[in-house]
Order: C-alpha cells, then structure tokens, then sequence
C-alpha cells in the first residue's frame, strides 16, 4: 500500500472505528507481529480454547496474505487480511482485542516506500487484553536502563494505550508487580494472575496440541533419535551492542562441546531470536551438522513449546526460556558471558540470578563445558529447594489450565464493561 493512500486512509478508518458499533462476541487476534502467517504463542492457545465455543466468533487477522496453514475458516472462525478494506471493517466490528505486543506491532501494516503504519483503535470502547508472551527476567520499556528505556519506550501513544488495557496476563504475584510496573501506566489491578495460555501447551497430552505443533514435536524427536536434547537459546540483544557483545564459539569450544555431548549420548539444539541482527554462537555451516549439533531456528520450529517437551536440559543467557523450563523440571544451565555489561549498560535484569536462576551460572566457556559434563552425567534431576524457590517465584499455577483462565476473565471483563464498551 503506498504511503499517499495509507495515512488518509487509516485517519478515515480512526473516525469510522468511533462511530461504528462493537460487537462483544466478534474477537481479533493477530499473527506474529514480526513473524508474518506465524499464529503461535498466547494468542494461538487462547484461540485453540474459544474456537469451537458458539458464544465467540475469531477473526484471525494475518498480513501480506500469509495465512497459518493450519487455521481455517468455519461458523466461528475468519482469517482476515488486515491490509485489506474488508480486514478493516472486520477490526472496526470487533469487540474484543487480544493483544501480544502492543497495537502498533499488532497491526502494523507495511507501506512501499520501507515504512509502517497502523490503525489506531479506541480501545475505550473496547475490551482489550495484552496477552504478553512470556515472563520477563529482563528489564522492559519503564523499568528499562536510560538508553534502553529512550529506544524502547519511545512511542507515545504504545505508552499511552497500556492505560486502556481491560487486563494484561501474568504467572504468579511478583510477576504481576514487575508487569504492572513494566507496563506503567496501566492499573495494576488490571494485571490478571492466569497464568500464560502458551503454557498449557507443554503440559497437554501431546495429540491435543495443534496439528503444527505435533507435527514440530515428531520432528525433533526424529532429529534427537533417542539421545537427549540439550537447547541452547540464548536471549536477543539490543542492536547497538549486539554484534561488539556477540560470542562465537571457536572451532576448537565446537570439538570439546560434541566430545562431551557423544559421551553422555546427546545432542545440542541452537535456538537463536527470531530477531537477528549479530552472527549465530555457532557458525550455521561449520558447526551445524545435523547430527550432533542441530539447527532448531525459527525458520524450522515456530514455537519454543515442542522444543522444551523434548528437552533433558535447557541453556541459556537471559532468555525467559529458562523458566518455561521450570513448568517442566527441566534442568536449567546459565551460560552468561557478558554478566557484569548486560546488567549495568543493556538491558539489565529484574531480579537477582542467585534467587531467580537454580542452576550454574557461567561466565567462560571451560566453566560452561565443566557444568555441561557434570549435568548429563547426573541420569536424574530431582528439584532441590532452591529450584523450588524459583519455581514458586515464577508460578501460582502448574496445570494446562492458563488459558481456561484468561477466557474466564475475558467473559466477566465483557459482562461488566457491557454496554459501555462493547455494543
């Protein structure tokens, strides 16, 4: 779309969102924001909750007419395109918004000069839920360092909307306080303790996941053949620091790393951000050989959920992966080479890692091995009291019921804002 159509266009749609009468039952979702045709994540367990309930009808709103190939339209159910006249109309119909970033990257439609651009909904007029995708360990937009918080942050009317927001999901009491402060200026009663939707997909039985997720989970379990699953997921970083901040593991780290891998009979799996923007830890042609150590990217594995069911051992930086993890009893290994400069000049960390990490934590990469070596070599993990600690720090509830939940909260949201927001 180019941009001279674009904005008028979406300042008409802004005045025709005003006018236009809100339906309670119609409820948008959105594909990945970054992930164009990836419907994964919060947003795609609560859809798997309410599809088939009479009460809702899901409008799936997708971009550049990549639809998931595994959705599709039915009584209750409409994959719509966003940048389309009819994908606007349906959004102005919809009552509900669920969320899983914010309304800018949610709807950000893409012009032909480069640029993007999104509508901008009343959302006082409707019921909207951010269903955030995971538990930050990280410092985020108001709690951020300056530098990052300027970046981050800087969108006046991303900060402006999170005052409108009908709830935002947390997974235990501290999480809600570090949501409600991260997300500042929203209530923090508005914060609902339902635990997260995408949860419930590493605690179901494995034929009551969507069909793309079993079809993941068959497929790195034909990639481990037997032999346990070591991930290794470090977490994104800031682009201005990532590529000076990056670690490339040297071809001899690679030698050492399989030596201990073939002899506890494993294999490691790299699971990079979907964001890259600084070379892969390890080099995708030298080091990857399918066998030992594996490619388990984005491009291959949508969601984190059938990676973790198959895990015996999760590694990483500051990636939130770590406590999915937990929800598991996964042993956990930290591997957090640039500890001292990601705390005090990137992002830095909410919490204390001696309390919220209950696992090694290494700096160097002889450290890492020697954690390795001794954590496959233990054929059991029972969870010791500190693991517990953290487990209890992260999660009220341990069940496949998050989703359940929140659709609860969304259904009273819609009967006490009823018909003041949704009509």
């Amino acid at each position: 779309m180019p941009a001279w159509l674009g904005k008028p266009l979406l300042l008409a749609w802004r005045l025709l969102d005003l006018l236009v009468p809100k339906r309670s039952d119609h409820w948008a979702f959105f594909d990945h924001p970054l992930k164009p045709g990836q419907f994964i994540e919060n947003a795609r367990a609560v859809f798997e909750q309410v599809k088939d309930d009479p009460r809702v009808h899901c409008r799936v709103f997708v971009r550049g007419g990549q639809r998931p190939p595994d959705v599709h339209d039915d009584a209750h159910v409409r994959v719509v395109r966003l940048d389309s006249l009819a994908g606007l109309w349906a959004l102005a119909r919809c009552g509900v918004l669920l969320l899983t970033n914010s309304t800018a990257l949610d709807m950000s439609l893409p012009w032909r000069n480069g640029r993007y651009a999104a509508p901008r909904p009343w959302l006082h007029r409707r019921v909207t839920i951010n269903l955030w995708h995971g538990i930050p360990l990280k410092r985020l937009f108001a709690l951020a360092n300056p530098d990052q918080r300027q970046h981050g942050d800087r969108d006046r009317h991303r900060r402006r909307e999170r005052r409108f927001y009908t709830g935002l999901v947390a997974s235990s009491a501290i999480d809600a306080y570090a949501m409600a402060a991260i997300f500042h200026p929203l209530p923090p009663t508005h914060v609902w303790v339902t635990g997260l939707p995408r949860n419930d997909f590493l605690r179901i039985a494995e034929d009551a996941l969507p069909v793309g997720l079993r079809e993941e989970a068959s497929r790195v379990r034909a990639l481990r053949g037997g032999r346990r699953l070591v991930l290794y997921a470090p977490t994104y970083r800031d682009a201005s620091v990532a590529t000076e901040r990056a670690y490339r593991f040297s071809d001899d780290e690679v030698t050492q790393l399989k030596q201990v891998l073939r002899r506890h009979d494993a294999v490691l799996g790299l699971r990079g951000h979907y964001l890259v923007n600084a070379p892969a830890p390890l080099d995708p042609a030298r080091h990857l050989d399918g066998d030992v150590l594996l490619d388990l990217g984005h491009a291959h594995f949508q969601e984190i959920a059938p990676l973790l069911r198959e895990s015996a051992l999760v590694i990483t930086d500051y990636s939130s992966v770590y406590i999915d993890a937990l929800y598991l009893d996964l042993p956990v290994l930290g591997f957090a080479y640039d500890l001292e400069h990601y705390r005090t000049r990137q992002n830095g960390l909410l919490y204390d890692l001696e309390l919220a990490f209950p696992g090694p934590m290494t700096t160097t990469f002889p450290a890492l091995l020697t954690a390795l070596d001794a954590a496959l070599a233990q054929p059991q993990h029972p969870p010791d009291e500190r693991y517990l600690t953290a487990r209890r720090l992260f999660f009220q509830h341990l069940d496949a019921n998050n989703s359940h939940r929140v659709v609860q909260r969304i259904h009273a949201a819609i009967a006490a804002n009823s018909p003041a927001r949704c009509q």
